[in-house]
């Protein structure tokens, strides 16, 4: 266990090191959303939420390492700027493509990925005080609100997916996702009137109706439940 966690630790400040790496990463996040047409669309939305985890487990437990602080803040933040850029775009979907089951599951499975991403960075730029106040939860809430046209789409299909997964008693193994739905929803929601409009305007009562009493929906005995339920009611708290 010891010499995994030495050998992550590596790879994450090896990462962060690498502002060349990174961009291009990020490049091709904006490049497979919209669809190269030269590829199968769905290896395409497949390799998005491989890139998509992969960037979350940079960021997980790496805020000791102050290259990533460096990395997002330069060149005016151009890195973040295209991160937040990028996964606030819903993937292109050809016509015809539009009802296949397939596409849909990995949409659906790129949805979680985004979730947990977006999760991640808010969390770093919170909850980590190396960031200093250049990075901030405004910051990014600010950016998100600039391109609402095309994030307001996926912050609806993430509200969507929370009442989804909330009102169906599932594995313990959905509880982390749970819990990375509802911080993105409530941090927004406090942050941005935007967002708290969304979740007013078109989905207040059945936020209600499902967010009600979440300690009897959400999976006993997982290490997040409680976590998870102290977050939904956050949410409500919020939006009454």
């Amino acid at each position: 266990w010891y010499q995994r966690r030495v050998r992550d630790t590596n790879i994450k400040k090896y990462f962060w090191k690498d502002l060349d790496l990174c961009t291009a990463l990020v490049e091709d996040l904006g490049k497979y959303r919209l669809g190269t047409g030269e590829n199968n669309r769905a290896d395409e939305i497949e390799y998005l939420i491989q890139l998509e985890s992969c960037l979350s487990e940079m960021f997980r437990e790496s805020e000791h390492l102050s290259h990533r602080a460096h990395l997002l803040t330069a060149n005016s933040f151009i890195v973040l700027r295209m991160l937040l850029e990028n996964i606030s775009t819903a993937p292109r979907l050809p016509t015809h493509l539009t009802s296949d089951t397939e596409v849909e599951d990995l949409c659906t499975e790129l949805l979680d990925a985004t979730t947990k991403l977006l999760f991640e960075v808010l969390l770093a730029v919170s909850e980590h005080p190396t960031f200093g106040t250049e990075l901030s939860v405004s910051r990014v809430i600010s950016f998100l609100e600039s391109r609402f046209s095309t994030f307001g789409p996926v912050y609806s299909s993430m509200i969507e997916r929370g009442l989804y997964l909330i009102s169906r008693t599932g594995a313990a193994s959905t509880t982390l996702l749970l819990y990375c739905v509802f911080y993105v929803l409530e941090v927004l929601a406090r942050n941005s009137n935007f967002c708290k409009g969304v979740l007013t305007s078109s989905h207040l009562e059945d936020i209600r109706y499902y967010c009600a009493n979440p300690e009897l929906k959400i999976v006993r005995f997982s290490p997040l439940q409680s976590l998870a339920i102290e977050r939904v009611n956050r949410l409500l708290k919020v939006i009454s």
